[in-house]
């Protein structure tokens, strides 16, 4: 019998016949007859006619764009939403993930991230290729990552056992390209190149990145990527003053397999921007402080180590890696309200040194369950075994962060009475070298898994210059240190196999104040007697308002007590191959969290009744629900994406709504991919939240919600050329951003409409 051949499935049928031959060979066709002689007879008659095996092969769906894991908080942005959209930066993509916002804007210097209402610098860590980033300046954001760079983004959300000690909102972390993310089948070298032009703020992007394979074992990327822009234009047609942009990033990265089980790997990041900017980016008017000239530069170095022995599951990872963010500003007399009399200087400069080693331990393991899979993260993506599997996972965490910081303007006398030696006691310079470690296990039977961990940490802060010699001559110390031990537990049930999975998640974390926070010495700061006694609420009850409660120096920081929080998150995840015919999968996620943190740092106030004593009564409480969805039928998709949150806040004195958690949101995507191409459409509808009318924090008013309607567009004009569409804000709607402080939103970007023509050679 013939059968014909079918090219879809001509590989699996050499491999099914390869495997026949192993059976035909290794099989006992005959009993030896004398030493070195074989009976042909009783050959032929041992030889059995093997059945006929007919082997079909289907295209899968692809993976969603977006991607959620099973039991974790955790969403990763792909490369294909990434090239999608065609951002300008990473904040533009929060709005793919639930449960995250973007606090101020649209200005990347004036944007930080917001995490179910956690908007500080601290609360929220980033990271690029595993090196910790962070900048701290007044009213500034600090994150500089070129998204046309990133192969992922993957957000994390609360407290988890990884992630350092003041991460309560969660971590962001940036994947830049490999070689191998750019690379055709079969090709050893290769180039790219990209032009784009916005329409809203007439944007020019040029990108141009060279990679390959010296050899086979090692691959290297080099890239470098540009963007001017003019200001930014709203819905009424007007402009954003000093929005305007002039940036360049570069990407120097390699790879190199020491063995088939140890990948080195090595990259470096640099980010420049220059102009004229708003002093105070962040906030509902940013510009309020007036303008400046300010050039940024930004550089990753990261140098990483993975071995994997698949054999026993054992895994190692080792990140080592240093950024240094440096932000130089030149306000000329009368730009801003710094230099009314005189011109100012300030240079301020971040260096994070990182330290990451991980461990993957299996330590039990069944004869049913899979060696290589000790990952705790992945119940719900991995078949089920029916016996124990247990693996320990290890990590140590060392950090080392300066700051640097230099104020000085035009007259001697101010320089001589303000800032002495260029110190800046508003901003003054220091040190943080922090020391972590965690240990959990991973534990399953059959269709359960319990994950109990435990994460140590240490945290010593210093300051230096001025404002530690005041601290000297008043007798108190020039650093500070916080040591907590923070415990958490995950449990996840699947109820129906590969299907449906019940999870949740118990954890402990803490944050110690910033360097900003604990040292600084200003007429706005947490610690001279207005702010200690609440003069501009009416007062601390028990104190008359001349009261003398701040320590001499105007320096809290031996006062202060590191916030603590608790978090407990539920929910349910289901993933339904099938479910709208043979090639379709259905993936959904509903997450409900409940968040409690005590001893707020901005709530330091002298303790009611007149005993004099300093005390952090602050509380916050949140809770909410997140959706995350993504079907797949043959070429079409679906996404739906959303949350709904709300909180309590005390301040000390009264308790009220907490107003810095994200509006709430709902984004449906849909998307149609061809041979030719794709395209997609969004919907997201934002519903309207409160702000806070003034410093006071007691009246409110009400910010409408609005509708934003994008399409994205690919199509491959020839094998090695692609021409991208991408519209952000279609019908030209009026709308405000979220303002993480609780105030008013700065007004939204109107309608702009990127094209790129990509080359790939």
């Amino acid at each position: 019998m013939t059968t014909q051949p079918d090219p879809r499935g001509s590989r699996h049928r050499r491999a099914v016949a390869a495997l026949g031959a192993l059976c035909v060979l290794g099989a006992p066709t005959a009993s030896a007859q004398t030493a070195g002689t074989v009976d042909v007879d009783d050959t032929h008659a041992s030889t059995q006619q093997l059945p006929e095996v007919q082997v079909k092969s289907r295209r899968l769906s692809p993976a969603p764009s977006v991607q959620a894991d099973a039991i974790r908080s955790t969403t990763t942005i792909g490369a294909q939403a990434l090239q999608e959209r065609q951002p300008d930066s990473v904040f533009q993509m929060m709005d793919e993930v639930a449960g995250v916002g973007v606090q101020g804007g649209p200005r990347n210097s004036g944007m930080s991230f917001n995490i179910r209402g956690y908007t500080d610098g601290e609360d929220v860590r980033v990271e690029l290729d595993g090196v910790a980033k962070g900048f701290e300046k007044y009213r500034f954001g600090g994150t500089f990552i070129e998204p046309e760079l990133l192969k992922a983004i993957e957000v994390r959300r609360g407290a988890q056992i990884e992630s350092g000690a003041g991460a309560l909102g969660g971590t962001v972390s940036a994947r830049t390209k490999d070689a191998a993310d750019l690379l055709r089948p079969g090709q050893s070298w290769g180039a790219r190149t990209r032009v784009g032009h916005a329409t809203n703020n007439s944007e020019t992007h040029a990108f141009v990145s060279l990679y390959g394979r010296p050899s086979e074992r090692s691959d290297v990327v080099i890239a470098r990527s540009r963007r001017t822009s003019n200001d930014i234009a709203l819905p009424d047609g007007s402009r954003l003053p000093l929005s305007a942009t002039d940036a360049g990033s570069s990407l120097l990265k390699g790879s190199w397999w020491a063995s088939d089980s140890l990948k080195l790997q090595a990259s470096w990041i640099a980010f420049q921007d220059q102009g004229l900017q708003a002093y105070d980016t962040t906030g509902g008017q940013p510009g309020a402080f007036g303008q400046t000239q300010r050039r940024i530069q930004d550089e990753t170095l990261s140098l990483q180590a993975h071995w994997l022995d698949e054999a026993s599951g054992r895994e190692w990872k080792t990140t080592l890696g240093r950024s240094r963010t440096q932000v130089r500003d030149h306000m000329a007399k009368g730009w801003s309200v710094f230099s009314v009399s005189a011109p100012v200087d300030d240079d301020i400069a971040h260096d994070h040194q990182t330290l990451d080693t991980r461990l993957t331990l299996p330590l039990m393991r069944s004869a049913e369950a899979d060696p290589t899979d000790a990952r705790p993260s992945n119940a719900g993506d991995r078949p089920s075994a029916s016996g124990w599997r247990l693996s320990l996972h290890l990590g140590l965490q060392q950090g080392h962060s300066e700051r640097a910081s230099r104020r000085v303007t035009g007259n001697t006398a101010i320089n001589q009475a303000l800032y002495p030696d260029g110190n800046n006691p508003a901003q003054p310079p220091g040190s943080k070298d922090s020391t972590g470690a965690y240990a959990q296990l991973a534990l399953q039977h059959g269709r359960w898994q319990v994950l109990p961990g435990l994460r140590w940490d240490r945290i010593t802060s210093r300051v230096e210059g001025a404002n530690a010699l005041l601290l000297q001559q008043a007798g108190q110390p020039d650093r500070i240190s916080a040591t907590r031990s923070s415990p958490s537990l995950t449990l996840a049930h699947e109820l129906v196999p590969q299907r449906w999975t019940l999870f949740g998640t118990w954890a402990q974390a803490f944050r110690p104040p910033l360097l900003d926070e604990a040292f600084m010495r200003a007429s706005y700061g947490p610690c001279n007697n207005a702010s200690l006694l609440r003069l501009s609420d009416g007062g601390v009850p028990g104190y008359a308002r001349s009261a003398q409660v701040a320590p001499r120096s105007g320096i809290c920081a031996d006062f202060f007590e590191p916030e603590s929080s608790r978090s407990l998150q539920a929910g349910v995840h289901a993933r339904l191959p099938g479910v709208a015919g043979p090639r379709s999968a259905l993936q959904a996620k509903l997450t409900a969290f409940n968040d409690r943190t005590v001893h707020l740092l901005e709530t330091l106030m002298a303790e009611p009744g007149g005993s004099g004593r300093l005390t952090q009564p602050g509380t916050e409480h949140r809770w909410g629900l997140e959706l995350e969805s993504s079907l797949q039928v043959e070429a079409f998709s679906v996404r739906l994406s959303g949350h709904r949150m709300q909180g309590r806040t005390f301040d000390g004195l009264a308790e009220h709504d907490l107003l810095t958690v994200p509006a709430d949101r709902l984004l449906l995507a849909l998307g149609w991919q061809q041979p030719w191409g794709d395209i997609g459409l969004r919907w997201q509808q934002v519903w309207a939240r409160r702000y806070f009318t003034d410093n006071t924090r007691r009246a409110t008013a009400r910010q409408a919600g609005h509708r934003l309607l994008g399409v994205t567009a690919r199509w491959q004009l020839q094998p090695q050329l692609s021409l991208d569409v991408a519209a952000d804000n279609l019908a030209n709607t009026p709308h405000q951003l979220d303002n993480g402080f609780g105030g008013p939103g700065t007004d939204g970007p109107g309608r702009n409409v990127r094209i790129a023509l990509s080359a790939r050679y």
